[in-house]
């Protein structure tokens, strides 16, 4: 395992850097790592390269520092996605047909899901301080009284019969 020149090393953790567009490179140091972790008990660092294609958030308009040709090219050219595709081509295990057979399906798939939730009631606002820790904290807990008592005064504003509460 080749460190990756980060410094992860500091508490003994070993690192390294992996192209994170190639799908079999990134499984590969993922096996490695997983490897070292069950025998060694040494946590691994994995450092996955890429290219964010899309902007950092809805505030963030990436186009102010980056042209739409360096965007496109990593987007068309070199996307984990495209490199995939390319290998499953190569080797006879996908072509064109198969592609928008696939599209096809998974368009409608989508759209069933989309339609069904659409439909249904949203999720309830309490579902936020679900799952967060084992034994809810005491913090969490007035938390979650807080936004009860404020849906209690305030619900008529928040159309609550949309959600499943």
């Amino acid at each position: 395992m080749k460190s990756s020149g980060i410094n992860a090393e500091y508490g003994g953790m070993r690192s390294l850097r992996v192209d994170g567009n190639d799908l079999f490179a990134v499984h590969r140091a993922v096996s490695d790592a997983r490897k070292v972790a069950i025998e060694e008990s040494c946590p691994v660092l994995i450092e996955l390269m890429t290219y964010r294609v899309g902007h950092h958030s809805t505030s963030d308009d990436s186009s102010a520092y980056r042209s739409i040709d360096e965007v496109n090219y990593w987007n068309k050219e070199d996307s984990p996605v495209g490199r995939l595709g390319l290998y499953l081509i190569k080797h006879k295990l996908w072509d064109n047909d198969t592609e928008q057979s696939y599209a096809k399906e998974c368009r409608k798939e989508i759209m069933g899901a989309f339609n069904l939730a659409e439909s249904s009631l949203k999720p309830s606002p309490y579902l936020v301080f679900d799952d967060v820790y084992d034994t809810p904290s005491s913090t969490l807990a007035q938390q979650r009284e807080t936004l009860h008592q404020h849906l209690q005064a305030y619900g008529e504003h928040y159309n609550l019969g949309d959600y499943d509460v």
